[in-house]
């Protein structure tokens, strides 16, 4: 292994790699700005997202411990997610989302010493978007649920092939605005 890495490189392999390290930049700087990626899953009907850089990590669904005179709608309790003692929030319950089927994962937000983890009916992955594709929420938006929506995300979705390609929207949260939603049920 040590032999494949210390190889000295040939002027072709140099100007190749130059070429492929200049394409990723043209390509994320072409069109609408620079690439972005963000965490899409669904908590009921809805479809919402944060920043790929916000979410600590996503993880199966573990057994979540109730805190006497403190678990709420909001505030489910405590769990113990990769050896760490996170507290668990009803993210559905804080935005005013009605429950869906059965949730899969948690999906954990915040800083260190204020993670959040809250579950997820459907993790639909990572995407990167254009910023372009980001669109300020309209008022209505940005002013329900405590102003936790960042920006909306257009993005087209083929619905069985051909021409039925429709356009739909998935709320792209704050990732802090939702931590401190999730933290005021506790208060």
């Amino acid at each position: 292994m040590r032999r494949l890495l210390d190889r000295p490189l040939t002027q072709a392999d140099l100007e190749e790699n130059t070429a492929n390290l200049a394409l990723v930049t043209d390509e994320s700087r072409a069109g609408d700005g620079m690439l972005e990626s963000v965490l899409v899953f669904r908590i009921g009907a809805e479809r919402l997202a944060v920043h790929a850089d916000e979410a600590h990590r996503v993880v199966p669904l573990s057994p979540v411990r109730r805190v006497p005179h403190r678990t709420g709608d909001v505030f489910a309790g405590l769990a113990n997610i990769g050896g760490e003692l996170t507290l668990v929030g009803n993210l559905g319950a804080a935005l005013g989302i009605a429950p869906g089927a059965k949730p899969t994962h948690f999906i954990v937000i915040g800083n260190a010493g204020a993670r959040w983890a809250f579950a997820a009916d459907a993790i639909e992955g990572v995407r990167r978007v254009r910023a372009g594709d980001l669109v300020p929420p309209p008022t209505t938006v940005r002013h329900a649920a405590d102003g936790c929506a960042r920006c909306l995300l257009r993005e087209t979705r083929d619905a069985g092939g051909g021409d039925n390609a429709r356009e739909s929207l998935v709320t792209v949260l704050d990732g802090l605005k939702a931590c401190a939603i999730l933290a005021r049920s506790i208060a």
